[in-house]
């Protein structure tokens, strides 16, 4: 009896072993726009080990836009935010999210973006926020300009791997949504001051 239950725990370890854990994968994080000023005042992403990175950044305009240290983030689970566009007509838009990210799709696809590269490594990427249609990009910033960017043979088969919107470096999408939209803006939001 004692060596059916040993064997037992001896499997379930090395199956335990084998599991491969959530990693993390950012520790800085960007917010910008590709058509435009864009106000971003609450904007997080939460990731599957319980943290997360807060892209509310104000002002943003170009991509990738305003940059800050988002300490250690985990793979995205889900977004939640507010944001607003300026118009040179002095109208505001207002825009609002609350979506969850296939986090398993995501991991997959950050997995392959950091084994993409030959020769270029870099441990922690970044992660980045683009408003109207909310995008969140992973990079681990290869410039071929300064980088040997070259990839590895078979490395992305299911062709995750993209060009980042400014054609600059390599990027994964791991988010692509539209947020609900208004003229006004939404009661439970930061721009919604009385």
């Amino acid at each position: 009896m004692k060596i059916k239950l040993l064997f037992v725990l001896t499997t379930l370890l090395f199956l335990s072993a084998c599991e491969e854990k959530p990693f993390y994968v950012a520790n800085i994080g960007n917010a910008g726009s590709l058509d435009g000023q864009y106000g971003i005042r609450s904007m997080s992403v939460s990731d599957v080990l319980g943290g997360g990175g807060g892209f509310g950044y104000g002002a943003v305009n170009g991509y990738p836009g305003a940059s800050s240290d988002i300490g250690r983030m985990g793979v995205p689970k889900h977004i939640e935010g507010y944001w607003a566009k300026y118009e040179e007509s002095k109208k505001t838009t207002y825009y609002r999210i609350s979506a969850d990210i296939d986090s398993e799709l995501a991991e997959k696809k950050i997995r392959t973006l950091r084994n993409y590269y030959k020769h270029y490594e870099r441990n922690m990427g970044v992660m980045q926020v683009e408003a109207e249609n909310i995008r969140v990009y992973y990079t681990l910033k290869c410039f071929s300009r300064v980088n040997d960017c070259s990839s590895q043979a078979n490395s992305d088969t299911n062709n995750w791997v993209v060009r980042s919107p400014t054609n600059t470096t390599e990027v994964v999408v791991l988010f692509d949504g539209k947020g609900e939209m208004s003229a006004t803006p939404f009661p439970d939001s930061p721009y919604n001051i009385k």
